[in-house]
């Protein structure tokens, strides 16, 4: 039987100043470090992009010598 606290006691919360807080949360880190991240993100999707083609053409490759053995 888990009501919570009784409803006299219960406080309520002031929630005036929560799109000041997370409006503040967007600029923790500076521009120049999320521009950074983001073209490390775009970088390393390129990266992943070409290791997948590799790994395409290496399996292709292997193929091919099996065939022609």
């Amino acid at each position: 039987r888990d009501e919570g606290p009784p409803k006299e006691i219960q406080d309520v919360r002031d929630n005036s100043k929560d799109g000041e807080y997370w409006e503040a949360l967007t600029r923790i880190l500076p521009k120049r470090t999320v521009k950074l991240w983001d073209a490390l993100g775009t970088a390393l999707m390129e990266y992943h992009k070409v290791l997948t083609r590799r790994s395409e053409l290496f399996s292709e490759a292997a193929t091919l010598q099996q065939q022609n053995s």
